[in-house]
């Protein structure tokens, strides 16, 4: 437990400090975007979630170094997705490839680790998924919608970040009740570092902002996470809101923002008359600034983890 501790101390302060580097120095390289939702529409860092792929990897060679069975194949192909979904979204951040693209890419990274899961199975909703063949196709399915879901409800501050901590935090917490650590307890906690170290400067009023390399990689890992620890059913109720989210951009094909327009008290009006985000039915039907948007979408998350702990604690 003691190295575990330590990882997520790693990890943490990694991220903090690139970070950190990032916000100096992204911008002068001219990586950076427009903050859509501040009056005077200041530039931002873009790509912060460079840092948060660094932190969870430097936490995570502590656990490679002391615990057994880290290097075996299972768990390394398991990080070759989740690594692989950070630099899709590395890619992506630098010169916006397609949807298609990243729907596709995730899921070639991860099967190897889908090949690494025959012979193991499944639980989803109560009903056990055994077949090898299956799983060697249901596993980067799972993982790369993981990935992508997780990169629909975004473009306001700190709130995927805020999302991700909320998510694995359940998911440790789900893991201790049934007996753990496992290795998806192992990587959870680097992850729930990493992404701490980068929420200080994420969150709102946002210094840096996390991009498509933070959202794929929080997104694989949360989703693989979730496939070694058995505890599919719980992280689909948990991802609720970015599936919603995925089938409203679905709706648009794939083509509306999630951005809104502020007055000049900094409350959020809708760009479209259309609903095809959460966010727009959020400042459709009320008077809401960035951060108490964002609060909300938290909030409705929190609900979703105390459910998933009770009914995990009450029926399962």
């Amino acid at each position: 437990m003691l190295v575990i501790s330590i990882s997520i101390m790693i990890a943490f302060f990694v991220s903090l400090l690139i970070t950190k580097w990032q916000i100096k120095s992204f911008g002068h390289a001219g990586i950076d975007g427009t903050d859509m939702h501040k009056k005077h529409k200041p530039r931002i860092p873009e790509m912060g979630g460079l840092s948060a792929v660094m932190g969870f990897v430097f936490g995570l060679s502590l656990l490679l170094g002391e615990k057994r069975g880290l290097e075996e194949p299972f768990f390394l192909t398991a990080l070759i997705g989740i690594i692989g979904a950070g630099l899709i979204g590395m890619v992506d951040d630098m010169v916006n490839i397609r949807q298609r693209s990243k729907a596709i890419l995730p899921y070639l990274f991860t099967i190897p680790f889908g090949i690494q899961m025959m012979g193991n199975s499944l639980e989803f909703f109560g009903y056990n998924i055994e077949h090898p063949y299956l799983l060697i196709l249901i596993v980067p399915f799972g993982v790369t919608c993981a990935a992508n879901a997780s990169n629909m409800l975004e473009g306001f501050n700190g709130l995927g970040a805020g999302l991700s901590i909320i998510v694995s935090t359940t998911l440790i917490i789900l893991i201790y009740l049934n007996d753990g650590p496992d290795l998806g307890f192992l990587i959870l906690f680097p992850l729930l570092g990493a992404v701490m170290g980068f929420g200080v400067f994420n969150l709102y009023p946002s210094l840096i902002f996390p991009g498509d390399t933070f959202t794929l990689f929080s997104g694989a890992a949360i989703g693989i996470a979730a496939i070694v620890s058995n505890l599919i059913t719980p992280g689909i109720i948990l991802f609720l809101p970015m599936i919603a989210e995925f089938f409203l951009k679905f709706k648009g094909g794939f083509k509306a923002e999630n951005f809104a327009v502020p007055d000049k008290e900094g409350y959020l009006h809708s760009r479209t008359d259309k609903i095809e985000s959460l966010t727009h039915i959020l400042v459709k039907h009320f008077k809401l600034k960035e951060w108490q948007l964002v609060t909300i979408i938290w909030v409705f998350e929190i609900i979703l983890a105390i459910f998933v702990i009770l009914f995990y604690i009450y029926v399962f």
